[in-house]
């Protein structure tokens, strides 16, 4: 007998990615992660077998804590990471083998590893201190930190003045650590050039480089002891680049794209000639979000990478000398990673009643690993049911309408806002399958400002002042909303217009309390992680000040007055229905300071609001914060709406 979908299953159900294939095409590898309250961490797995299927976790003397696998050379072996007691560690075996040791007691958490084309050697990436000291000194006895650059944190990893992302190699067949890079600058993103002479990375050298994310793609040549030539910038200083991957043959370079100045842009995949210096957009005629990190050559010319489309995630392939584009996979679910070899493809696909699976084979592909297969055929899904609406002549929205899985004839309805720069859609959600069993309906929907359609669709919410203006942030997207969320109520009778909420996190966090404060559609609002005042905003995030300069078109020093214009905090006096303001401690994208400012307004009005602070955690909570805190918010968000709209079970 099913049972509805509750909370504790947050976590059981796996998340799958890193899709290796073998260069045979013979075998696959992936990482598999599930959350363990217990320990509260996540576990994570390495998961081997024949391209047909099955697949088992590999057994590297570290269980939950294997990842990140590639493939070295073509005799079977795989090279992983493992967190270990001391530290990190490298090693490198076969399913069924023993594990050597290549690297171990590594510090630092290895974020990238890069198999030399001959398999001698292997690429990895940390970041690490650059005054170790500093950070192992007890905080009541630090020596304070002296900035002069404007660029000091991130959200999710805290101080970069004093870390850098630094590039080693190590022999595989034994041998000292060597560093590659100089360690005065934070390089990433590596790849080998096919002989193995060289590398490609990106960086940030340029003089001004603390004022926005442009950066550039380098090449370094690497002799055979190691020894690092001088970077050589391929790039021009004109925008933010990412995944420099090279062609079989070692002519051409692809890399992802986003014109800054012009933000914001679908992120394009761009692709240089290396003899000539010349490059060329590929993606520029279907103008849609590309993943340039998931680019894989298919030969010379062509290569296949995942696309962002209408609520979808497809795999498309691309001429890379006529941007002719060719869908691979493509339908009413996601993508998520995949690897080809000549004509062997495996890949993740979830979908709204499908958590993510590992399928195999083409042109009808199997789904050869499922960890979330029994669980989800215990359990009641809800299948969403997609609903184009007309705002204004000519303009359609997307939206989705996801049903209570229980009998009633009335339904609260729950209005779910993405964050900003992206889409939703086709998605697994635990959150959705959860609102859904505990009685409610949700809505969520691609107003203007979304990703999946397009920069002209994405700009529309730019400020009166940016490079390519538009109608501002809490005015055309409130709008769109609001004309989804008044056609839903009018089309489906069982939906309870008096009874409806609002919830969304950062730009959907703001979203939510500019619907709050312009409209009366709503009983209750979860306001999460958002920017509320972006005055004092501009000052604080770590994305200052490129990110809102882009949409707004000046600093907030020039300009204040749009600043104040996009701010929810601006109609704080409109909000009157009982609001959640939930935030991390840690938040450095959108700082706690925002929902600081919020609360106090609210309260100061006399307004129904409680504030949710949670401790240790930064922007991503919902994504990757820890699995208690994570439980922990699912059952005060179905607390928060079930006491605020009293939910029919």
């Amino acid at each position: 007998m099913r049972t509805a979908i509750d909370h504790d299953d947050l976590m059981l159900f796996s998340e799958l990615g890193d899709v290796r294939l073998s260069p045979d095409g013979k075998q696959v590898a992936a990482t598999q992660v599930r959350m363990d309250p217990v320990s509260n961490t996540y576990r994570s797995e390495v998961v081997l077998g024949p391209i047909d299927g099955p697949l088992t976790a590999i057994d590297a003397g570290a269980p939950g804590a294997t990842s990140s696998p590639v493939w070295v050379g073509t005799d079977g072996r795989l090279a992983v990471v493992v967190r270990q007691p001391g530290g990190w560690a490298i090693k490198v075996g076969s399913g069924s083998g023993e594990w050597a040791t290549v690297a171990e007691g590594i510090p630092d958490a290895v974020q990238e590893l890069a198999i030399a084309p001959d398999a001698s050697r292997l690429l990895f990436v940390v970041r690490e201190p650059v005054d170790r000291e500093w950070f192992e000194t007890p905080e009541d006895r630090r020596p304070p930190l002296r900035l002069t650059s404007l660029r000091y944190r991130e959200d999710g990893i805290g101080w970069t003045v004093n870390t850098r992302r630094q590039a080693y190699l190590v022999p595989l067949a034994g041998g000292p650590v060597v560093r590659l890079t100089d360690g005065a600058h934070d390089d990433s993103q590596f790849s080998w050039e096919p002989t193995g002479s060289s590398v490609f990375f990106v960086s940030q050298r340029h003089p001004e480089w603390e004022r926005s994310p442009i950066n550039d793609v380098f090449r370094m040549t690497v002799d055979a002891d190691g020894v690092a030539g001088d970077p050589e910038r391929l790039t021009a200083t004109d925008g933010e680049f990412a995944s420099p991957r090279c062609s079989p043959d070692g002519r051409l370079l692809s890399y992802g794209r986003v014109d800054v100045i012009r933000y914001p842009q679908a992120l394009q995949l761009a692709v240089l000639d290396l003899s000539t210096g010349k490059s060329r957009l590929v993606t520029e005629s279907i103008d849609r979000d590309t993943h340039a990190d998931a680019v894989v050559w298919t030969g010379p010319e062509t290569l296949v990478t995942l696309v962002d489309r209408s609520g979808r995630i497809e795999l498309v392939e691309f001429d890379a000398s006529t941007g002719d584009a060719s869908s691979r996979l493509g339908g009413d679910y996601r993508v998520t990673a995949f690897d080809v070899r000549d004509e062997a493809i495996a890949f993740v696909r979830s979908a709204t009643v499908e958590p993510p699976c590992l399928l195999a084979g083409a042109p009808e592909p199997v789904v050869i690993h499922a960890p979330n297969e029994d669980l989800a055929a215990a359990r009641i899904l809800a299948d969403a049911e997609h609903r184009p609406v007309e705002v204004e002549p000519g303009v359609t929205v997307d939206s989705w309408l996801v049903r209570p899985t229980a009998a009633s004839e009335s339904w609260p309805l729950i209005v779910w806002l993405q964050g900003g720069g992206s889409q939703f859609g086709y998605q697994w959600s635990h959150e959705v399958q959860l609102l859904a069993a505990q009685g409610f309906a949700v809505l969520y929907l691609n107003a203007r400002g979304s990703a999946g359609y397009g920069t002209a669709w994405m700009r529309a919410v730019n400020g009166a002042r940016a490079e390519i203006p538009g109608q501002g942030w809490g005015a055309i997207d409130i709008a769109d909303v609001s004309a989804v969320v008044e056609h839903t109520l009018a089309a489906v009778p069982e939906l309870d217009a008096e009874r409806v909420g609002v919830m969304g996190g950062s730009y959907g966090g703001l979203v939510t309390t500019h619907l709050l404060g312009q409209t009366e559609l709503f009983r209750a609002g979860w306001a999460e992680r958002g920017p509320y005042n972006l005055l004092s905003d501009a000052g604080t995030k770590d994305e200052a000040p490129w990110f809102f300069e882009a949409y707004l078109g000046s600093d907030h020093l020039q300009d204040p007055e749009s600043y104040w214009q996009a701010s929810p905090l601006r109609v704080a006096a409109g909000i009157t229905a009982p609001l959640a303001i939930v935030h991390s401690e840690n938040d450095f994208r959108c700082t706690i300071g925002q929902a600081e400012e919020l609360f106090m307004a609210l309260k100061l009005l006399g307004r129904e609001v409680e504030f949710v602070r949670f401790p240790g955690e930064g922007h991503s909570l919902t994504r990757n914060g820890t699995p208690v805190h994570r439980l922990q918010r699912s059952q005060i968000l179905t607390e928060w709406f079930g006491k605020h709209l009293t939910p029919s079970r």
